[in-house]
């Protein structure tokens, strides 16, 4: 499957592992990401101009990137940490974290690799390689499809989702085993909370068409 890449929306929240499991170390920083530009921050996605600014290892654009020269930004987004049911009377609340989701894909098409974590320190980086490729699925939920990207690292799992359609957004489930363990959201402004690629094609090789091991992904 060519995994075309498109401005997804996304109003579900998905995401990613803070400190969920002791076995895990992930995300935890108290530094607060760099941000975007002021005279790129309202410009429309037409007129946005690939402008990055190296600083300590991320590319510094509209939003900031963990990817590096000599590769391409698929995903960027800040990360918000999603809290379930509050109150009796709210079904969520988004808590915002100095973490950054970046998948950056190489230019010579050698890999895909995704970093999760802040300005100075990642918390988890993962690449994807012919030999050991990403899954690649996509699904549509009423008048929302979603494209997904996943991979595990023993028994936990890592879903990486946009969504398109009526809503915005970019969203990462971990999973230990079957069981959902931590949740993060970008938010929904486009080029303000995150940055999806629209022109670039994933490596077939590297990301492949799979069907998620958990059934709520399918």
């Amino acid at each position: 499957m060519s995994f075309k890449l498109i401005s997804f929306c996304y109003c579900i929240p998905v995401l990613f592992l803070n400190g969920c499991d002791e076995e895990v170390s992930l995300f935890s920083s108290s530094k607060t990401p760099l941000v975007a530009k002021n005279e790129n921050a309202n410009l429309p996605a037409t007129a946005i101009k690939q402008k990055h600014l190296v600083v300590e290892g991320l590319i510094e654009g509209i939003v900031p990137s963990h990817c590096k020269r000599g590769e391409t930004a698929y995903i960027n987004a800040k990360m918000q940490k999603v809290i379930r049911n509050p109150t009796a009377k709210v079904t969520y609340t988004l808590k915002p974290t100095d973490n950054i989701l970046s998948v950056c894909v190489a230019n010579d098409n050698s890999a895909i690799t995704y970093r999760y974590g802040t300005e100075q320190k990642i918390g988890l980086e993962y690449t994807a390689t012919a030999a050991q490729p990403f899954g690649s699925y996509y699904r549509q939920i009423g008048k929302v499809g979603e494209s997904i990207l996943f991979f595990n690292k023993g028994n936990y799992y890592y879903y990486i989702i946009n969504a398109g359609g009526m809503g915005s957004g970019v969203s990462v489930n971990v999973y230990k085993n079957k069981t959902l363990i931590a949740e993060f959201f970008s938010g929904n402004e486009a080029y303000n909370d995150f940055v999806i690629a629209s022109n670039l094609d994933l490596p077939k090789s590297l990301a492949i068409e799979l069907q998620p091991h958990i059934n709520t992904m399918q």
